[in-house]
């Protein structure tokens, strides 16, 4: 597959639910590759990370649907 691969990640970080999006050359994404993300993205090394979950976007990003809305699909 030619591009790069859009991942939606969620995850619990110190008690409060998160989500990040992020695009890999790889079409698919471990668990604990998207933990090193997270890490990244939080400062405090002692945060509490856990329910982890990783769902690959496959669609183009249609920047006319906003992320979490109920959208019919198209076509």
């Amino acid at each position: 597959m030619n591009g790069k691969i859009r991942f939606l990640i969620s995850y619990i970080c110190d008690n409060q639910p998160n989500t990040m999006e992020i695009s890999c050359e790889s079409d698919s994404l471990s668990v604990e590759e998207a933990e090193k993300y997270i890490r990244q993205a939080h400062t405090s090394k002692n945060a509490a990370i856990n329910d982890i979950r990783v769902v690959g976007l496959h669609r183009p990003n249609n920047p006319a649907v906003h992320p979490g809305h109920y959208q019919q699909p198209e076509g």
